[in-house]
């Protein structure tokens, strides 16, 4: 008995040719026209038959849409439809697929590891970072990283070590508390020393050059991160009255201007870090120093436009090379 598939595949090869014959033969005209399309549905059809009988072999089971593409294709297509579909069965005959594994399944959590981090050659304040607030880290490893924070200038290491007051072992908060401790005796040292000398003066005197040794005292305590909440505000009220002090008697001072106008940055007082810099551009306080802050005063205000025509001055200078990404951002 011959298998449908072969008396399927048949028929629709006879058809097609007939269809081909009709639109190939001497006599033109509509009803050609109309002939050709009759006998192209029908080869269409069957074929469209014939790859639904071998389809599962190949494929899952089709459905609608794809029977429908099928008959399209080779009703508008004609033999070259055909020869697609067959062709498509061929390589999946003769291209078995990969084997299925089964269905993938939920990956697990990654877990920090801290030991990792000796082998990592770049961020080293992001490595301490980790250790110090990976609760899982054991307590050497987080007493050597704040060993090493130690060896860093405060101005980079102050916030770590100020959150690691709040640490809940007793060994890593007394080191950290050590450390910012010895800095900030040290800074008040020499402002006590300053009180003695002023408090000696006679009366009516204007000793200028230590009311700037205070007032850049006062803002050593801000830089490196020593001091927080009110008595960082009271810090910042003393470096204001000092350096008021020195511009009342000595205008010209640009580094009390370039002061000023960092403290009323840090009071988000854009308006007034704007004019308290411009003024000390026009003392002719250095520009690799002042420009930077200009830029940041402009971008918090949102005269973004500003950014790049102030940061071209920088764009050679070899003072800074940490602001070499920053330029190359705005001004490429």
């Amino acid at each position: 008995m011959i298998p449908v598939t072969i008396i399927l595949g048949v028929l629709a090869f006879l058809f097609q040719g007939v269809a081909i014959h009709a639109l190939m033969g001497p006599v033109a005209g509509v009803d050609v026209l109309l002939a050709f399309f009759f006998w192209q549905a029908c080869a269409a059809l069957l074929t469209t038959i014939f790859y639904a009988v071998l389809w599962p072999a190949f494929f899952a089971l089709p459905g609608r849409s794809s029977l429908l593409h099928v008959f399209l294709t080779c009703q508008f297509l004609p033999v070259a439809g055909a020869l697609l579909f067959l062709t498509e069965m061929a390589v999946h005959r003769f291209l078995k697929p990969l084997p299925d594994h089964g269905y993938l399944g939920a990956a697990d959590t990654p877990e920090f590891n801290h030991h990792l981090l000796n082998r990592i050659t770049h961020g080293v304040g992001s490595r301490l970072l980790a250790k110090l607030t990976t609760t899982e880290a054991p307590l050497a490893s987080k007493l050597s990283a704040v060993v090493t924070l130690r060896s860093m200038p405060l101005r980079y290491s102050g916030q770590m070590l100020s959150d690691l007051l709040a640490d809940s072992n007793d060994e890593v908060r007394l080191l950290a508390y050590g450390t910012m401790d010895g800095a900030e005796k040290e800074v008040m040292k020499q402002i006590y020393e300053i009180h003695h000398q002023l408090e000696a003066l006679p009366a009516g005197q204007h000793p200028v050059h230590l009311w700037m040794r205070m007032a850049e005292l006062y803002w050593e305590l801000i830089y490196q991160n020593l001091v927080t909440g009110e008595v960082r505000q009271h810090t910042l009220t003393q470096i204001a009255h000092f350096a008021h002090q020195v511009l009342d008697r000595s205008p010209e001072e640009a580094e009390m201007w370039f002061l000023l106008g960092r403290c009323a940055l840090l009071h988000q007082d854009y308006g007034t870090a704007e004019n308290h810099f411009l003024h000390a551009q026009r003392l002719n306080y250095p520009q690799d120093r002042l420009l930077p802050w200009l830029a940041e005063v402009a971008f918090l205000k949102g005269d973004l436009h500003r950014i790049p025509f102030l940061l071209k001055g920088l764009r050679n200078s070899a003072r800074m090379p940490q602001l070499q990404p920053l330029l190359r951002y705005w001004l490429s």
